[in-house]
């Protein structure tokens, strides 16, 4: 290969289905990754497609709210989430926006931000299925490493998303 010619996207060779053992959460994910699971202070689950290279992952964080999120509190959700991005460092933000068709309440963004001089850029989703609010996090540690491993990450954010709610259209259990 030239240095002229793009690099070989990376492809899956085979897919494996995390579920948790307590809690509404599972996706489908390259078993090559590295996994690392954390119960505090929410269950937490990291994916890591280059070991060496912590700053490129996915992320997803569960938490138990207790009972559906209230119609006034997804205004709060979304002013959280411009604080959290009004404090990343030289944030600049793609895209912000409310999502219809994902779950009770979703806002999703992409944005780059600097971090140890570096700049990255990150895609999350935020939202909110039964009592359960759901974090997705994909970050590339440079915005090629995102772009190089964007295709698979997408993919594993959309089966999170899609286990929360299996095809007869009612929650998992």
């Amino acid at each position: 290969m030239s240095s002229t010619e793009p690099p070989i996207r990376p492809r899956f060779t085979s897919v494996k289905l995390y579920k948790h053992p307590s809690i509404n959460l599972s996706f489908w994910y390259p078993p090559e990754w590295r996994l690392l699971e954390a119960e505090e202070p929410d269950p937490a689950v990291s994916l890591y497609p280059e070991p060496a290279e912590e700053a490129t992952f996915v992320s997803i964080t569960v938490q138990d709210m207790g009972e559906p999120l209230a119609a006034e509190e997804s205004e709060l959700l979304a002013e959280g989430v411009r604080e959290g991005l009004e404090n990343l460092e030289a944030c600049q933000v793609e895209r912000l926006e409310t999502l219809e068709d994902a779950g009770d309440w979703c806002q999703e963004w992409v944005c780059t931000f600097l971090q140890d001089g570096t700049t990255r850029r990150r895609r999350a989703r935020l939202f909110c299925e039964g009592q359960y609010l759901y974090s997705v996090v994909m970050q590339g540690a440079t915005e090629e490493r995102y772009e190089y491993w964007r295709g698979m990450m997408e993919w594993v954010m959309f089966t999170v998303l899609n286990s929360a709610t299996d095809l007869s259209g009612e929650q998992s259990k």
